[in-house]
């Protein structure tokens, strides 16, 4: 008997290519202009479907630049997670600078434009996930990290940003960020353990009377 896709499953499916065409079109608009000049008519152009089907899908674009930061954050998590391992944490910043720069106009927009809120809420949300599986003790509390980190990385890729384009490489800026933010921590972090290991190991001493 020939398998036939039920009705359910085909709208699903249809509905899925369509949001993907639409957020293909705004990150290919991004390339081409800022996201103020982007109406939602250029998006639908750009996708090639009909005015009115955008909005069966997203109330605005920036509703749609929403989805798109969800899923660009999630990827730059996984770029950023070997720093909360301290593991060769300069190429990490590398990683993840490259690939920032590599999309320069989309991340113009997420941090400068109405996703700049998701974005960071979302990316706190992640590195807190992520810390909690690798950090289960340390100088640092977990929340506390996750949230200077994150704010700390997220102004210097803004500030890398709105420099003129090719003032700093992207391997200037990842220099910047593991000095600045990934070094202090992981560095303190290894040279207080063996302080709070002594200080618990060593018998207590008392003043003389």
């Amino acid at each position: 008997m020939q398998h036939r896709e039920s009705p359910a499953a085909h709208t699903d499916a249809r509905q899925l290519r369509t949001r993907r065409m639409l957020r293909d079109a705004l990150l290919a608009l991004l390339e081409r202009k800022q996201l103020a000049e982007i109406s939602v008519r250029d998006i639908v152009a750009e996708a090639g479907i009909g005015y009115a089907t955008f909005f069966r899908h997203h109330a605005s674009k920036e509703e749609l630049l929403d989805e798109i930061a969800a899923e660009q954050i999630e990827h730059l998590m996984s770029l950023a997670m070997p720093l909360l391992e301290a593991r060769d944490t300069r190429a990490s910043c590398v990683a993840l600078c490259r690939y920032v720069g590599e999309h320069r106009s989309l991340w113009s927009a997420l941090l400068a434009g109405g996703a700049a809120g998701t974005l960071r809420a979302e990316f706190i949300r992640l590195a807190k996930e992520g810390a909690a599986k690798v950090r289960t003790s340390g100088w640092l509390p977990v929340e506390l990290g996750a949230v200077y980190g994150v704010g700390a990385t997220i102004e210097i890729l803004t500030w890398w940003l709105q420099r003129p384009p090719g003032e700093y490489s992207a391997e200037h800026i990842a220099a910047f960020l593991d000095r600045l933010v990934v070094t202090p921590s992981t560095v303190a972090g290894r040279r207080d353990a063996p302080r709070r290991a002594r200080r618990s190991t060593s018998p207590s001493r008392r003043s003389p009377s």
